[in-house]
């Protein structure tokens, strides 16, 4: 069935025009095809760019960029589409600039980090390998044990943090004591980025996107068109190398189990929550209610819980933004007598509080039972 839609496809090739989003219901399938091949040829080939997927797609005749200035430059934007949609990596913007720009969508309300510095550069770049051209935009894919950070006290956080107990840190204390803001995305490249300037934590929401990328052991090669924007040998030293990607994934999934699926006050915040608000439900992910809301998961191939997490081991990439994010609960106090009860960051502490509380409270009460008795017996004598 495919290889017949891909003759039909060849023999009714797309002419792309300055619209090319702009589609004909009729040409569905061609464009279904345009998808699955670039994916394709993606996966199979080596270090590549999108230049070379336009070249390949117009030597297989599935495109026909005209010689008109604009309609190169649509195919480069539909390819820069397309893989911004199979690799989750990033939301494709249209009509946001100029068509000699490629541009990403504001998908974190103006924020700006690691993942995304800037939001467009020139096509010219499009020549460039994947992650040189998606450097040029921030660093989308990290690698292990890299700060990006020029804090000095978040530079700090990263070296000195060795240990995460969930007990401590997870999604309920960040929510309750730090006021963080949770605020789920539909990209993957920000998850765990913290905006200080707003109070938000950001959270990939796909966790099956995750899982379904991840090669299998019975079929170590398999990989996701995600893992074609690795860098290949080591010129970059703060991009992901294929091994990378994949620990990657493993990260963001086993990232969940730790801010809420570990604790129960977590779980029953993530159970109030909407992740999936304002999307049909053939598009809510059945994978991350599982992670996030239930006490155990039963799947170690994608996530082992654990009572205390080793950055260095279990999150060598996601490490930094642990970091930050532990550093800045641990440097908030609690306010009020709900937080004081809900905070068990330092369990002898809270303990030692409340014993005090407690025994103390008791003694007061006592104290003044006394008091009123003899106030009692010195108003009848």
């Amino acid at each position: 069935m495919e290889g017949h839609e891909i003759s039909r496809a060849r023999r009714n090739p797309v002419y792309l025009d300055q619209s090319p989003i702009s589609f004909p219901n009729r040409l569905y399938i061609i464009i279904r095809t345009v998808f699955i091949e670039t994916a394709n040829y993606a996966r199979q080939e080596g270090s590549i760019s999108i230049d070379d997927v336009v070249k390949f797609l117009t030597n297989s005749s599935l495109l026909r960029p005209q010689e008109n200035v604009h309609r190169p430059q649509a195919a480069r934007l539909l390819v820069f589409a397309f893989l911004g949609w199979q690799t989750m990596l990033y939301a494709p913007s249209f009509g946001t600039c100029p068509p000699q720009q490629l541009a990403l969508g504001d998908v974190l309300d103006g924020y700006t980090g690691q993942a995304y510095t800037v939001r467009k550069q020139d096509q010219a770049s499009t020549r460039h390998r994947l992650p040189d051209f998606l450097l040029r935009f921030g660093v989308m894919l990290p690698g292990e044990n890299t700060c990006f950070t020029e804090d000095r006290e978040e530079r700090q956080a990263f070296e000195n943090l060795v240990i995460v107990n969930p007990q401590e840190f997870n999604a309920s204390l960040l929510q309750s004591v730090a006021r963080v803001r949770i605020q789920w995305v539909d990209v993957l490249a920000p998850h765990l980025e913290y905006d200080q300037a707003t109070n938000t934590l950001f959270l990939f929401r796909y966790s099956s996107f995750c899982a379904a990328n991840l090669p299998s052991s019975e079929e170590k090669d398999l990989k996701g068109v995600i893992h074609s924007c690795a860098c290949r040998d080591g010129s970059l030293e703060c991009w992901a190398s294929r091994s990378d990607v994949t620990r990657f994934l493993h990260e963001v999934v086993l990232s969940y189990r730790l801010l809420f699926g570990q604790t129960q006050a977590a779980r029953q915040l993530f159970r109030s929550m909407a992740p999936f608000a304002g999307t049909p439900v053939e598009g809510h992910d059945p994978l991350l209610p599982m992670l996030c809301g239930g006490k155990s998961f039963d799947c170690s191939a994608l996530a082992q819980d654990r009572e205390l997490y080793r950055l260095s081991r279990d999150f060598p990439i996601l490490r930094s933004r642990i970091a930050v994010l532990h550093q800045h609960l641990s440097s908030m106090k609690p306010r009020g007598w709900r937080e004081l009860w809900r905070d068990r960051r330092d369990t002898a502490q809270w303990y030692t509080f409340w014993a005090v509380m407690v025994i103390g409270g008791c003694g007061i009460v006592l104290t003044l039972v006394q008091v009123g008795l003899q106030a009692a017996q010195l108003a009848r004598s």
